[in-house]
């Protein structure tokens, strides 16, 4: 398999989701480049790092989120590309990153990440919510 394939970097994609829901964040770490950068909006700046990407979920999922899980609705590639829809559901029961404070409220949310490749790992990421100002409104961020 080319060590850019879409087909593996899609396999590549699915597990990361997967290992997420499994709450086995540290799985993937090889399938992640050393240089990598993920654009995220929900802490202050970008990650930096293969060990960040697990570092991330473990304080998004596992300690808020701890009975959440994806559903991946969409799955596309194209080159050195690859793009998700997912949805998320989960009971928010402990601190986000950025210090907001549980409300113990069932969330569901929509999300779309693009990603990047190179040289067969996933080197760049980008998160993008549908819907921010629902989402916001139901972690308690905004009234």
């Amino acid at each position: 398999m080319e060590v850019n394939s879409v087909e593996n970097n899609k396999k590549i994609m699915r597990f990361i989701v997967e290992s997420n829901d499994a709450r086995t964040f540290d799985a993937y770490l090889d399938l992640v480049a050393e240089d990598f950068v993920g654009h995220t909006h929900f802490v202050p700046g970008d990650l930096h790092g293969n060990k960040s990407l697990g570092e991330f979920f473990y304080v998004t999922e596992e300690v808020a989120f701890p009975d959440g899980s994806h559903t991946i609705h969409n799955l596309y590639g194209e080159d050195d590309k690859v793009t998700l829809e997912l949805s998320y559901v989960g009971t928010f029961t402990g601190p986000l990153p950025d210090g907001t404070p549980p409300n113990g409220k069932q969330i569901k949310f929509h999300y779309n990440i693009i990603c990047r490749f190179a040289n067969g790992k996933l080197a760049e990421l980008w998160w993008f919510p549908y819907d921010s100002y629902s989402l916001m409104k139901d972690l308690g961020m905004i009234q």
